[in-house]
């Protein structure tokens, strides 16, 4: 079993595509567990290796990396509250733009 990989955006940034993700992937595909709102997209057990690929991917359509915890992220995908999220990364002393978009990374 893998972990959980939470793809997002803040400010006026729009979600990604997920169509850019291959069906080979299978991470938004009928067998997967993942669910959307329009500010996130939460795909549940991702195998490493799979992780590695989106990874890869998101890096490619501008996403940078930062590791948070899945409590502020699961209240994230229920509230959309960006302020509560941006506090959080202030808080872990990361730099980022105001429309930056983010991935969390499979622990």
């Amino acid at each position: 079993m893998g972990g959980n990989l939470y793809i997002f955006t803040t400010g006026q940034d729009r979600l990604l595509d997920l169509g850019v993700f291959p069906e080979e992937l299978n991470l938004f595909e009928a067998e997967s567990a993942w669910r959307i709102s329009p500010w996130i997209a939460v795909v549940e057990n991702v195998l490493q290796k799979v992780a590695a690929a989106a990874q890869l991917i998101l890096q490619l359509n501008g996403y940078e990396k930062i590791n948070l915890s899945s409590r502020d992220l699961e209240y994230y995908f229920l509230n959309g509250d960006e302020h509560v999220l941006l506090q959080v990364i202030r808080e872990t002393s990361v730099e980022l733009s105001p429309n930056t978009n983010l991935l969390e990374d499979i622990p």
